[in-house]
């Protein structure tokens, strides 16, 4: 059981464990599924996934999901629930490998078929982001007639405690986009230089943007909250880490936020489920509702030109109630303008002695290579992206440039003040990209 603190979804690295115990465990087909309870000296209790023996997951798939519908497995305490109305036969369910992308969670396909995915780090309460999100995007779709810019959800996996009404959302079945390119990889690769390419690339990227934003606008979610991000914890960060001179921009910064309540909450004119039009009303525009919630180039693929969104269970590391909040699309947008941001650093740093270093070129733009050859080398790749993308959204919600670009302005603050915390935290070599924005 100690295994898992090895493991790269484990996200209480760093903590003192008092002890981890099985919560409850049921046998299914060659293998064990568990639930394992972790206990953290300062209180806090994490739930955590596991498969005793992951060679054997497709007996696992195959006696949950195979064949459809509901199968019920018994645990010590409670029910491991499998859920499918798509009725996929046992031998397609056996036929799985492992996807080894994933980061928080972990995920198994069978390709142009089916991805099964394992949350984790769970929490108790069965409503689930993705969970409830794919639902209805997929009873959207459907009811609209519109080709799906997601993955249609196939089933779901749940644990429940009838006796106290425990819940928790395990897994997701969902189909399976074969032959599709990582948007991140198409965006950060230095081959392409070819502006046009990305203009016209991140625009058609806006209007899907724009058209999620449309689709989940009536999914109820969690009352707005007021968001502050975290200047204080940056603060102690740049002390510890030996970088005093950007404390008084940080402090600065934080002064401008209180006394302008940057990032506000708009409980009058949250969604409340009852058909809103994102492009009704000047009073109406970008206000809160559900959102993706963790949105960067990371979270798409791409195939026969349009772009496929992935992974709506928001940020792992954070509650259900937050993940499930009404919050403005401006957040969203904000994400994938930081994201523009991380792949024009990529496209432009140099390796250096096994760690990562900015390049001699300024910020937002291109690196430029050595050749003598740079006919086509594409210039403020930043730019470029950020101006299209808020083009291709603006084409699509009648919401102008402008107006985008001051409503996302304060979530592109917070946004890079988590990315320095989580650099200075994690990765230091990448704490240049989010103090270029500081700086800014």
């Amino acid at each position: 059981m100690h295994s898992i603190t090895e493991k790269r979804w484990f996200l209480g690295k760093g903590k003192q464990i008092r002890h981890i115990s099985e919560f409850d465990s049921a046998n299914i087909g060659d293998t064990a599924l568990t639930l394992l309870q972790v206990e953290f000296t300062d209180g806090q209790i994490d739930y955590y996934t596991v498969i005793k023996d992951e060679i054997k997951i497709a007996s696992i798939l195959s006696e949950g999901f195979g064949n459809g519908q509901t199968h019920f497995f018994r645990g010590t305490k409670g029910i491991f629930k499998f859920f499918s109305p798509w009725m996929p036969s046992k031998e397609t369910m056996r036929s799985v490998k492992l996807l080894d992308t994933e980061q928080s969670n972990s995920a198994f396909y069978s390709k142009g078929i089916f991805l099964f995915k394992i949350f984790r780090r769970v929490q108790k309460g069965f409503d689930h982001p993705e969970i409830e999100i794919l639902e209805h995007l997929t009873k959207y779709a459907e009811q609209h007639s519109e080709k799906a810019f997601f993955p249609r959800i196939l089933g779901y996996l749940e644990y429940c405690r009838p006796e106290n009404d425990e819940r928790f959302a395990l897994g997701i079945l969902e189909e399976h986009i074969p032959d599709a390119k990582n948007v991140w990889e198409m965006f950060t690769d230095k081959e392409n230089t070819d502006a046009e390419f990305f203009r016209n690339a991140s625009h058609e990227l806006g209007r899907t943007t724009a058209k999620m934003h449309q689709a989940l606008k009536d999914l109820k979610g969690t009352p707005p909250q007021p968001e502050t991000p975290p200047f204080d914890r940056l603060i102690t960060l740049l002390k510890e880490n030996g970088k005093e001179e950007l404390v008084p921009i940080v402090q600065e910064k934080q002064l401008l936020f209180r006394q302008k309540k940057e990032i506000p909450d708009h409980p009058r004119q949250a969604r409340t489920g009852v058909g809103n039009d994102i492009s009704s009303n000047s009073d109406s525009k970008l206000v809160p509702q559900r959102i993706h919630g963790d949105y960067h180039l990371g979270q798409l693929l791409y195939k026969d030109g349009q772009f496929i969104v992935l992974d709506f269970e928001g940020e792992p590391i954070q509650t259900l109630s937050y993940r499930r909040r009404l919050r403005s699309p401006a957040a969203d947008i904000a994400g994938m303008l930081r994201s523009f941001a991380y792949a024009n650093a990529v496209r432009s740093f140099v390796p250096s002695a096994g760690s990562l270093r900015p390049c001699s070129v300024q910020a937002g733009t291109l690196f430029q290579t050595s050749s003598s050859n740079n006919e086509g080398v594409l210039d403020h790749f930043e730019q470029i992206t950020s101006e299209a993308f808020l083009q291709g959204y603006s084409q699509e919600t009648g919401i102008s440039v402008e107006q985008l670009k001051e409503k996302a302005k304060p979530y592109v603050l917070g946004k890079a003040i988590y990315e320095a915390c989580y650099e200075l935290e994690c990765r230091p070599d990448w704490f240049w990209i989010p103090e270029a924005a500081l700086k800014n």
